[in-house]
């Protein structure tokens, strides 16, 4: 049955059925050879320029079977280091392909044997996080001292809302501002967990979480891109840009509304940002970096002196977790970086941490980058939220040890 790769809600042929009609989903069917015992799916690209990785859909009808998964064979890679994330109860718990941690070749397709119960199997290129994961976590923060949930703005479609979680100084006047972000582009799910754990941590009674109650304000955006996060777009080099290369132009309700946000409520304060992302899909032996956890270096040589500082703190504070940060593969600063970022200012199209660090009252501010599978260790939520936990205690032995305090 050839489906000449339409994006679908739900496909079905003889017993096999395909669908993605759910917050996140995503795919194209190709082509369904149930006797042959292939499926054949893409990536639904929509608005993405060029070629993208993600995709997460539902396959029912295949109990006691073996089927064979086959993605586009043109050498661009569509499963991560690690297979794809499978999930048995409706994308409540996940698990590895792979679980082992060994690598998953080839880049392009996998086998999967359904169990003889196995009525409903759920696949995706990552474990996901949508308004569902978010909503969960924010239960064990409602009713914590000081939590104010709140709504940054509408979505770009103006359908949904764009949550915005603040911790306010307890003391009444912060010194320092810290700024978190996720998701500028749809795909990167590996980000939301991060932010979860630095939120716990703040939250937590240790002495980083009360050194930052005592003297910061601290927002948290998880979705700025919140359509592309329920819609299940990919996000990336959207056209004509994508979220976080808008901050010239403005064109998203979302960016708009942070810089006007950020600008007002840190008159007299100092600004600490990270900006949580999620790199290409896979490493592989010219890009080693993408199955770990990397920073970004600043343009501006005395913030990037803090952003080191981070970086040495960080590398201690995860040397004993689930998921390590060694800083072997940060980009660092140079000509070549100070030279993209004029190319990026002269086009239009400049990122959130170029346009932060511009800010005279900016402190530092570090984009950060977690793999999706492999990432310093095999990733799930709970050790992505470990990253959280230490990143965080880095940012605060860092502007305090600045300060002398």
């Amino acid at each position: 049955m050839v489906l000449c790769a339409v994006a679908v809600s739900a496909v079905a042929f003889g017993e096999i059925k395909i669908r993605c009609d759910y917050p996140g989903g995503n795919v194209k069917v190709v082509k369904i050879d149930e006797a042959g015992g292939v499926v054949s799916v893409a990536p639904d690209l929509r608005d993405t320029q060029g070629k993208w990785f993600h995709w997460n859909f539902t396959l029912s009808g295949a109990a006691g079977k073996t089927l064979h998964f086959q993605f586009p064979k043109n050498h661009y890679p569509y499963l991560t280091s690690l297979g794809p994330a499978i999930s048995r109860d409706g994308g409540t718990t996940w698990r590895w392909l792979n679980a082992d941690g060994k690598r998953h070749e080839p880049n392009n397709a996998f086998d999967y044997t359904f169990g003889a119960d196995e009525n409903e199997t759920r696949f995706a290129v990552a474990i996901p996080y949508t308004q569902k994961e978010w909503d969960a976590a924010s239960a064990r923060w409602r009713g914590k001292e000081g939590v104010k949930f709140d709504v940054l703005c509408k979505s770009q479609s103006g359908k949904r809302d764009t949550e915005l979680l603040r911790i306010p100084c307890r003391k009444g006047k912060a010194k320092w501002i810290f700024a978190f972000t996720a998701r500028h582009h749809a795909c990167e799910v590996t980000a939301n967990p991060v932010m979860e754990g630095i939120i716990d941590e703040i939250l937590s009674d240790s002495k980083e979480g009360g050194w930052i109650r005592d003297n910061a304000d601290c927002v948290f955006i998880p979705f700025m891109d919140k359509d592309g996060v329920e819609d299940g777009d990919q996000g990336k080099n959207r056209n004509p840009h994508d979220h976080n290369r808008d901050y010239i132009e403005g064109r998203y309700t979302s960016v708009r509304a942070f810089k006007e946000l950020l600008v007002r409520e840190s008159v007299g304060k100092t600004i600490v940002f990270f900006d949580l992302h999620s790199p290409f899909v896979r490493g592989s032996t010219r890009s080693p970096q993408q199955d770990s956890v990397f920073t970004f270096a600043s343009t501006n040589e005395q913030q990037n002196k803090h952003v080191d500082a981070f970086r040495k703190n960080w590398a201690e504070a995860t040397k004993d977790g689930l998921l390590v940060y060694n800083g072997k593969f940060d980009q660092r600063a140079g000509k070549g970086q100070e030279a993209r970022l004029e190319k990026a200012r002269k086009s239009g199209l400049l990122t959130s941490r170029h346009w932060v660090e511009s800010l005279p009252n900016c402190y530092s501010s570090i984009c950060c980058e977690f793999g999706y599978s492999l990432c310093g260790g095999v990733y799930s939520r709970e050790s992505g939220r470990g990253l959280g936990h230490s990143l965080l205690k880095a940012a605060v032995h860092t502007v305090t040890e600045s300060a002398g305090k």
